[in-house]
């Protein structure tokens, strides 16, 4: 029989060398999107298309599934959604009618399982409790498809499926949403919690699913909300800066990996080019010194892997 401690160590052992070695399919760099241009859908801002290989299990609508630590085999939106947008801009520049096949077949496949809040259960099936099920990344990643298939069909279940998303978007995570609201500051929630944490790179991933809603239907409150959570992203940031590194949340002040430090810099010169100021571009240039820096990497990478170790086991994706 094999020794349940040993098995979560020995998943543990793999996942972060595939991780550090840049060969797991769920941290590959994410540069800018190669096709993105600010001020039109066109390609999405960050490049997914490593996304796009795939070499797990799919069902027959060929689109993937995930196997968890506890044997469940769920869709997980955040993959789905990503995997989709790679294929979104592997079309715009290759023109391959595959990739236009699975990006709206993953379209349609959020516009039939959104459920009647406007959102997709993310973290019911990792043990969160339902209140805590959605996030506010699959929310702004899944509009981020459906906007872009809207473009394409002009279907007006897909124009629904859009206005639904944004109503659970802005609904306070007291209420089953995903946001914090404190005074005039609003903050997108990756991991809805009793208590926030934002984690930035969801929150930036968040911010341009607003970004491309309103490229696609204007409304003035949604404008509003959109204003006021780039807004609160901008006075928030200086939080993320550990001095030597990034971190990866605000609230645990968990150290961002390689990867997420890597993910937040091509995150910060997105935002860069659609206008969000000095701020960001200070923080960009500070950010990319301490990538360049070998000491403060090596620090950050010993810091991360303690963390790592003392982190509490729970449901996780296995593969």
């Amino acid at each position: 029989m094999t020794n349940p401690f040993l098995q979560r160590w020995n998943h543990r052992v793999r996942h972060w060398g595939t991780m550090f070695a840049g060969t797991s399919y769920y941290h590959q760099p994410q540069g800018m999107g190669r096709v993105f241009v600010p001020g039109e859908l066109k390609g999405y801002f960050n490049d997914l298309t490593g996304k796009t290989r795939w070499t797990g299990k799919v069902e027959r609508d060929g689109l993937p599934f995930n196997t968890l630590t506890n044997g469940k085999v769920v869709r997980f939106p955040i993959l789905l959604c990503q995997k989709a947008l790679g294929h979104w801009d592997q079309w715009l520049m290759e023109g391959g009618t595959e990739d236009r096949d699975l990006f709206l077949r993953t379209a349609t496949w959020l516009e039939q399982t959104q459920d009647s809040m406007g959102g997709w259960d993310t973290w019911g099936p990792l043990g969160q409790p339902q209140r805590y099920q959605y996030s506010a990344m699959t929310q702004g990643q899944a509009v981020s498809v459906m906007t872009r298939a809207y473009t394409l069909t002009k279907s007006k279940g897909l124009a629904r499926a859009c206005f639904k998303a944004m109503a659970l978007f802005r609904k306070p995570v007291s209420e089953g949403g995903v946001c914090w609201y404190e005074g005039n500051q609003v903050f997108l929630e990756e991991f809805p919690a009793s208590r926030r944490d934002t984690v930035l790179n969801g929150f930036i991933f968040s911010l341009f699913g607003l970004y491309d809603y309103l490229l696609t239907f204007p409304d003035e409150h949604v404008a509003a909300f959109y204003e006021e959570a780039r807004d609160s992203l901008i006075r928030i940031l200086p939080e993320y800066d550990a001095g030597f590194w990034s971190y990866y949340s605000s609230g645990t002040k968990r150290l961002a990996s390689p990867f997420y430090h890597h993910l937040h810099l091509s995150q910060l010169k997105a935002l860069s080019r659609i206008g969000y100021g000095s701020s960001v571009r200070m923080a960009l240039d500070r950010w990319t010194s301490y990538q360049g820096n070998r000491l403060y990497k090596s620090w950050a990478i010993v810091r991360k892997g303690y963390q790592k170790l003392n982190e509490a086991d729970g449901i996780k994706i296995a593969a």
